[in-house]
């Protein structure tokens, strides 16, 4: 992630599972249909890079004890220790991070991998991904979908955003553009809190599509098992907003993995 993103929820992670919340473990669902379909046994490790407030990560320790999460903003994962100490957290760049070992399950949700905004982050990114993988390591993206943003039904040139809890009142304006020679999808935002004023956030986003980002995948060592935009897991012609992607990682002959 960029030392220029300014977002208002990373600032202060408290308020960011009220305003995205998923109260029946959506996301964590979805994974749990991946692991069936893709692994041969249930995972015995799950790494999340950009785990944020790890509310992803903190019902798979159910299926899986030994869970890491990496998130690049310290507070989200000082946010995260004191609420979910349960977990292996850290701070880390998905970029340059190593742990120094592998696990069955890699994770990049919510959009997390779309911070790498040039070709060289990108590629930094999914080196780190093959680091932490041996053969049959199951990776999982969670990112839009620039097939149907670029031109489609689901890009929305401005959209609102109220909130309204004990914790925390507030509405959000959001505008969204495009840098097409970069591929980046540009969000500035407009924060009126009450009891705290104004924040403003400008956030870019790398857009992937889906061809691309199969061969990026591959070379690096990933075969993409199947595209879904729908957490069921239904094939569909990737109309949707977002893009859930397995691939397992499958080293070249003679590559050392644990």
């Amino acid at each position: 992630m960029d030392a220029s993103v300014r977002n208002f929820l990373y600032r202060n992670p408290q308020f960011y599972e009220l305003v995205y919340p998923e109260p029946n473990d959506e996301t964590p669902m979805m994974c749990r249909r991946m692991f069936s379909r893709y692994l041969a046994r249930p995972p015995s490790s799950i790494l999340d890079l950009g785990c944020g407030t790890a509310c992803d990560l903190a019902s798979l320790p159910r299926e899986c004890p030994d869970c890491w999460g990496v998130d690049y903003l310290p507070e989200m994962i000082a946010f995260a220790r004191a609420r979910r100490p349960h977990l292996h957290l850290q701070p880390g760049d998905a970029r340059s991070v190593r742990l120094g070992r592998t696990f069955d399950v890699i994770l990049s949700m919510g959009s997390a991998f779309m911070y790498a905004l040039t070709n060289a982050d990108v590629g930094r990114t999914l080196d780190t991904f093959a680091a932490h993988s041996h053969a049959g390591t199951l990776l999982i993206l969670d990112i839009n979908n620039a097939a149907s943003y670029l031109g489609g039904e689901h890009f929305q040139p401005t959209s609102e955003l109220r909130i309204s809890s004990p914790g925390f009142s507030a509405e959000a304006h959001s505008s969204h553009s495009f840098d097409r020679r970069r591929q980046l999808l540009v969000r500035r935002r407009t924060w009126h809190i009450d009891g705290q004023g104004e924040a403003e956030d400008f956030c870019e986003y790398r857009m992937f599509f889906p061809a691309e980002l199969e061969h990026l995948l591959s070379g690096r060592g990933f075969r993409v098992a199947g595209m879904f935009d729908n957490k069921e897991l239904q094939e569909t012609e990737l109309s949707g907003p977002r893009l859930y992607v397995p691939a397992i990682f499958q080293p070249a002959v003679g590559e050392a993995t644990d």
